[in-house]
């Protein structure tokens, strides 16, 4: 359950101790009750009693402990050294079970250990300390980065999810952004950050609040939005804290200097979500920087250059490669090295644009993209970049 599904199953055994002796009273009662019935339906009431009895018994029990917090507990990969650990005792417990009793206790007790260490000792996150590192999370045509700074504090800008209101039977959050964060040994994120309410970069994000309880949740405008909305509500729901970030905002994050470029108090906010709500961030290590520009169009874009000229070594391409971002004002103040573009591969939006591409080169700007290399991480050691394709290998 931890290495497959990370789940912790703490309620197992005293769901059983409960459910199987109900589950062996139902059983008998039921069939006496149906073989009485056919003599009289007086004879049948005790048994049925009896059986309705041990039904109420093994709902209540499931749904009592079912909504316990202890009951959902997800759990970060066990490491190597632990699944061993693990698998042995099982193997001793399996081994000792017709052994005398004290023989047996040993096993179980084996057992236990391994089921507490599994559920209640955090994992060591697989990080590179003393770098500021950025990762490009493969979700389709969304948009999901994690970020880990010098000092080892983890922040995950938006969470994928599906294009448009019509849904999709995946969760993102859960079943993409969620495993990724497991594997690497995360188990908790020091905060979130929503750049703007589109579903591809949000509908991730309630199950990312549940599974990793983040102590921060940063927003920036707010329209109208049933998702915005929900995502918020969970948030407070959960002891979240909410931080509303606008331009200017300048702030030290684990080692690392985060620069709010967008949006400022005053900019109109319209009905209904849009691009151009998008938070901007350039965060900073030393002499490297990164831009992380969501789905922000030409007209923020230009605002930002305008006002802040950002230079950055690394550009999260804005809208995910589309011809309404990414100008060339962007380009000549940002100078970036390398850049990448969340998208889906194989999209029905021609992205990313030919246009685009184009433009980057013309720079000089070595461009992934996550529809053919996958998750990318950049390192920044506060002096230069070095990319990493494929489980974390850099590439040569």
């Amino acid at each position: 359950m931890a290495y497959y599904f990370h789940r912790a199953t703490t309620i197992g055994l005293p769901s059983n101790l409960m459910v199987v002796p109900a589950t062996q009273l139902t059983m008998p009662a039921a069939a006496a009750a149906v073989a009485l019935g056919y003599i009289s339906p007086w004879l049948a009431k005790v048994p049925v009693l009896l059986t309705a009895v041990a039904l109420h018994v093994i709902t209540r029990t499931v749904r009592g402990l079912g909504t316990l917090r202890l009951a959902d507990l997800r759990v970060a990969m066990p490491s190597a050294v632990m699944i061993t650990l693990a698998a042995g005792a099982l193997v001793l417990a399996m081994y000792t079970a017709r052994r005398r009793a004290s023989i047996a206790a040993l096993g179980l007790a084996a057992i236990l250990a391994a089921s507490l260490v599994l559920t209640f000792d955090p994992v060591t996150p697989r990080l590179h300390p003393g770098v500021l590192e950025m990762t490009s999370i493969d979700v389709g045509e969304g948009d999901s980065t994690l970020l880990i700074t010098p000092q080892g504090r983890t922040l995950l800008i938006d969470a994928g999810g599906p294009i448009g209101p019509s849904g999709s039977q995946l969760d993102f959050g859960e079943d993409v952004v969620s495993p990724y964060l497991w594997t690497r040994g995360i188990s908790r994120l020091d905060a979130v950050a929503i750049t703007h309410g589109h579903s591809d970069h949000i509908g991730g994000m309630i199950a990312v609040l549940k599974n990793f309880r983040p102590k921060e949740l940063w927003v920036g405008l707010l329209p109208p939005s049933r998702a915005l909305e929900s995502v918020i509500s969970t948030a407070e729901t959960l002891g979240i804290k909410v931080v509303r970030h606008w331009e200017g905002d300048q702030f030290d994050f684990g080692g690392a200097t985060v620069d709010v470029l967008f949006p400022p108090h005053d900019w109109p906010v319209g009905s209904r979500p849009t691009n151009n709500d998008s938070m901007v961030l350039r965060v900073s290590f030393g002499n490297s920087a990164v831009l992380l520009e969501g789905d922000a169009e030409k007209q923020v874009e230009r605002r930002v250059t305008a006002l802040h000229h950002p230079s950055a070594n690394l550009v999260k391409v804005g809208h995910h490669g589309s011809a309404n971002a990414t100008t060339q004002e962007l380009v000549d103040s940002a100078k970036p090295e390398f850049a990448i573009i969340s998208v889906g591969s194989g999209n029905s939006f021609g992205l990313p644009r030919i246009e685009i591409l184009g433009r980057l080169a013309n720079a000089g700007t070595r461009v992934y993209r996550t529809d053919v290399d996958g998750a990318v991480t950049f390192y920044l050691d506060g002096h230069s970049v070095t990319p990493s394709v494929a489980a974390l290998h850099p590439q040569q």
